[in-house]
């Protein structure tokens, strides 16, 4: 480790740094723009000036820019030395000629980069007084707002879109002051990255559109540390609440990536960013809602439709334990639907109440199998899943029909930057710094393998090394060949055509050769031959090194994996509980289903769907309306994840805890509270659910969970307790500058009220408290002196770019570990008549989710339900692109638009999963249909004409 001198004081530090990386891990403020800890240097904004020695001797020394000089043993450099800080302040003001100096109306006010940067340097009198240049701003669609006058070149933009995240449609345009980081013409950013502009931009150039609509500054959200609810990569967030300030109750004002060195690093995907303005949407179940009585003249609901109205919570709750006690006297038989985007101590009580036999998954068959079976590949030995560091130092990365770029962004992003490690590998040999980044991009030869084998992965394409579009048994046989290969034994590969087997060996030669291959598939295509065909890969890879492969099986929701641990396999479905309904269990005795944060509709087909809600009772609790809530007797108004506590558990098997930012709105509260109120309210009457009923704090249930559950006994030490203190207080959700909390609620009363208690966390619902976040993982407002920015995350790292100090939040299962005998799974289906297309699921960022298709800027992308077909079967059954078609199965029929890709594998139909007007042909899928076209509409896209 070389020791260096700075400003007179020596430090030991780690080698391979540059000096502005070295500075900012050793707490010395220095300023810089350009420099991205995630992206490295390209000293294009010479603010990291310091003054580098040639020996103690010298006494004038040279200048140096921080972010491009390599420390070296011995090393004598100043920050503070006049020179530098002339120099640095001299370019400061130069950067300034053109800024419109606009803070107080600019949203990055009060966390922006570049004022702690200027007041940094010291440039604090503005001498120019001329004209400044001005640009016209441009429409970058629903997430983003322009405004490129307050832009100083630094170049972190277009190195972040077009470099590091692969978009094209963004770039720098013009030359010398006159540069532009704009669009070719207005429209919106391609990019499913293009949120992480408003984080990575340095002033105001590029802002949250969404927070626009309800704007407050920084220094007045209140936050606590969550995790994303829209994929299962479980990225880490720091959401924002805080009240209009016209008596009514706080909202949620906008998400930002909160660093987890091993999950998401410096970067959400749009999902995860804009996401979250479900919790506000229109939608939203804030009150009890019971079945209305009332004979009413005529309605406009369907015929098994429910009109409902609001009831006291305390009336329905009684009705509910009224339900519950007869239950338990054996009167009533109650059954407990439970939900992979729930807590996993919602589901918990859930399983309390109704007891584990009446408990189910609230997932069909063959997605609970789909789980179960990524459970059981991850207990393999020979294999483990990575984090997202380990996933982009892999040298070989094969993808075996998962769309990633759709169902886990963030690991697609990470696939991307393993695109560069032979380039990387390239620039170590010539003693190139990995830092230097422009200098290694320029590097000549290809990209590490990167292999795409599936349906409609185009978004990597562009890194690609092979692309194989092919439907899913074709995947599953494509896998097992190239597994007989790594194995040496090839007695069980499938036949497979001459080009493909030639694919095949050499997708086995690349992944044989590699020295951290890395193999990625998931529950995505819901094929488990594909499952079985990806973990015979990563075991087979195993095996020949001896040593562990990297495997990372992507599962579809929050916590899906987390659902799976809490049934034993072959249980638990929803077509087992039709099944039950259906043959009579308890014949005469009356039946109530409590469904928990879960529309069934998007599950299973219509059949067991109606079989279920044909109950005598339904309750649900859940957040928003959906088709379920149309169908229920009883809402009791859910929390969701920024409202609540509780635990997720990821698609690696990793847990993590998530805690409240702001209290909901109206009588909305966590799902398990209002279980265990219901249970209170027994009370004699069903003294088996005591310990349910004495439940008052989230870890109550998580220590319950940890108790029961093997697998899942870290949840018990998972995060502090509702007990946690640092020097006897608590941990603010408010920041120190927190303004206006005695006047935002003056017109209802002048005194000030007391804030909420939280009975979960030790955290306050108030700016009491401490507020250090190098104190403790709890707080989510990254700030320090004089970094008021984002970037003052490194003031919380072991080091730059490494974990943060006392935030290990997280928990992996401790699954035993079970070899499989063998992965090979049975290939081949049923032949299928030449009318039938194969359904295959399609994934879409925007729309798939259920959750972030209600949010108000991503419903305004969402496409119109479409379905894509190959030029081929499109041309056998004269349909166009933008013909409307109907999708018609045994049980149901679907109208969407026609499109055609030359990437759709012929035969096959792709579906989009769960876009709105398509939910309820998600559980179809995959399956077989026959399609129709009705009619050929005008369409600009596909230039077709009217018929």
């Amino acid at each position: 480790m070389p020791n260096i001198t700075i400003d007179g004081e020596q430090y030991e530090i780690e080698d391979g740094q540059n000096l502005l990386n070295a500075c900012l891990s050793l707490g010395i403020n220095l300023p810089y723009f350009c420099w991205h800890p995630a992206m490295g240097s390209v000293g294009a904004c010479r603010q990291c000036a310091v003054i580098e020695y040639k020996d103690f001797e010298d006494q004038r020394g040279k200048l140096v820019m921080g972010c491009m000089t390599p420390i070296k043993d011995g090393g004598i450099y100043s920050v503070s030395a006049d020179s530098a800080r002339e120099f640095r302040g001299g370019v400061i003001e130069d950067l300034m000629t053109n800024h419109p100096h606009d803070c107080p109306v600019c949203e990055e006010g009060g966390e922006c980069h570049l004022q702690d940067m200027t007041e940094m340097s010291g440039h604090t009198l503005r001498r120019y007084r001329g004209t400044k240049r001005t640009h016209r701003n441009q429409y970058l669609g629903p997430f983003i707002n322009h405004e490129m006058n307050r832009c100083i070149a630094c170049y972190r933009c277009t190195r972040f879109y077009r470099e590091y995240a692969g978009g094209s449609d963004l770039a720098a345009l013009g030359r010398n002051n006159q540069v532009y980081f704009g669009r070719e013409q207005d429209g919106m950013l391609e990019s499913g990255f293009s949120g992480n502009l408003v984080e990575v931009c340095p002033t105001g150039v590029f802002t949250d559109k969404t927070f626009s609509e309800h704007f407050v500054r920084k220094w007045d959200l209140q936050t606590a540390p969550s995790i994303c609810e829209h994929c299962a990569v479980g990225c880490n967030t720091a959401p924002g609440a805080r009240e209009p300030g016209d008596g009514e109750d706080a909202i949620l004002r906008r998400v930002t990536n909160l660093f987890n060195h091993d999950i998401n690093g410096y970067f959400l995907c749009d999902r995860g960013r804009f996401g979250y303005d479900y919790v506000n949407s229109e939608a939203r179940i804030k009150n009890v809602l019971a079945t209305r009585t009332l004979e009413l003249i005529e309605t406009t609901a369907g015929e098994n439709e429910k009109i409902h109205g609001d009831m006291a919570p305390r009336d329905a709750l009684q009705q509910f334990a009224d339900t519950i006690t007869a239950a338990r006297r054996g009167r009533r038989r109650l059954i407990g639907i439970g939900s992979p985007r729930s807590s996993l101590e919602n589901n918990f009580a859930l399983r309390q109440l109704v007891g584990a036999e009446h408990y189910y998954a609230g997932l069909n068959a063959r997605d609970l199998q789909l789980l179960h079976l990524v459970d059981r590949i991850q207990r393999d030995p020979r294999l483990y899943s990575p984090t997202t560091p380990q996933i982009e130092n892999a040298d070989a990365v094969l993808v075996l029909g998962e769309e990633i770029e759709q169902t886990a962004p963030r690991i697609a992003l990470a696939v991307r930057q393993a695109a560069r490690n032979r380039q990387k590998q390239h620039a170590q040999q010539l003693k190139i710094p990995l830092w230097q980044d422009a200098s290694v991009r320029q590097l000549d030869g290809s990209p590490s393998p990167i292999l795409l084998v599936g349906v409609d992965t185009a978004g990597l394409c562009d890194i690609a090394s092979e692309h194989l579009p092919c439907t899913a048994e074709q995947t599953a046989m494509f896998a097992a060949a190239i597994a007989c290969r790594l194995s040496g034994d090839d007695s069980g590969s499938p036949d497979l055509p001459e080009g493909l087997l030639e694919l095949a060996d050499n997708a086995a030669q690349i992944l044989a050769g590699a020295e951290r291959p890395l193999i990625i598939s998931g529950c995505g295509n819901r094929d488990k031959a594909t499952l079985h065909g990806a973990a015979a890969i990563a075991t087979a890879l195993g095996e020949r090194t001896e040593s562990p492969c990297a495997l990372y099986l992507a599962c579809p929701e929050v916590n899906s994996l987390g659902i799976a641990q809490l049934f034993e396999p072959g249980t638990g479905d929803l077509e087992q509980l039709a099944q039950s309904l259906e043959s009579g269990e308890d014949t005469g005795m009356p039946v109530s289903v409590v469904i928990l944060e879960n529309d069934l509709y998007r599950r299973a087909d219509a059949e067991t769907v109606e079989q279920i809600l044909a109950a005598d009772e339904v309750i649900l609790l859940d957040s928003l309306l959906n088709q379920t809530a149309r169908r229920a007797d009883l809402i009791f108004p859910a929390a969701a994840t920024a409202e609540s506590q509780g635990s997720y558990i990821n698609s690696n098997g990793t847990a993590q805890r998530f805690y409240a930012v702001y209290e909901g709105t109206g009588f909305i509260q966590e799902s398990w509270r209002w279980l265990s109120d219901a249970a209170g309210l027994c009370g004699a009457k069903a003294p088996s659910l005591t310990a349910l009923a004495s439940w008052r704090h989230s870890t109550d249930l998580s220590a319950a969970i940890a108790c029961e559950f093997s697998q899942m006994a870290s949840l018990a030490d998972l995060g502090p307790d509702e007990d946690y203190r640092i020097d006897g207080l608590k941990v603010a959700r408010q920041t120190h500058r927190y303004s206006g909390r005695t006047a935002i609620h003056a017109k209802a009363h002048v005194a000030e009220q007391p804030p909420h208690a939280d009975p979960d966390a030790p955290m306050a619902f108030s700016m009491e408290g401490i507020q250090n976040a190098g104190e403790t993982p709890l707080v989510a407002n990254i700030w320090s002196p004089g970094w008021n920015s984002n970037q003052s995350i490194h003031k919380f790292q072991q080091e730059v770019g490494g974990p943060r100090r006392h935030a290990d939040g997280t928990a992996r299962l401790l699954r035993e570990p079970q070899a499989m005998p063998s992965w090979r799974a049975p290939t081949g289906s049923a032949p299928r008549s030449p009318a039938e297309l194969e359904l295959v699921p399609l994934y879409c960022l925007y729309g798939s989710d259920e959750l972030s298709a209600r949010a108000k800027a991503i419903a305004s992308v969402i496409d119109e339900p479409y379905a894509v077909l190959s030029e081929h079967d499109a041309s056998e059954r004269a349909i166009a692109a933008g013909d409307s078609v109907e999708i018609e199965l045994p049980e149901a029929h679907f109208l969407v638009r026609a499109r055609i890709s030359t990437d759709q594998p012929r035969g096959t139909l792709g579906v989009p999963y769960g876009l709105p007007g398509l939910e309820e042909l998600a559980a179809y899928l995959p399956g077989r249909a026959t399609l129709s076209r009705l009619a050929r509409i005008s369409s600009t896209e596909s230039g077709g004409t009217a018929q």
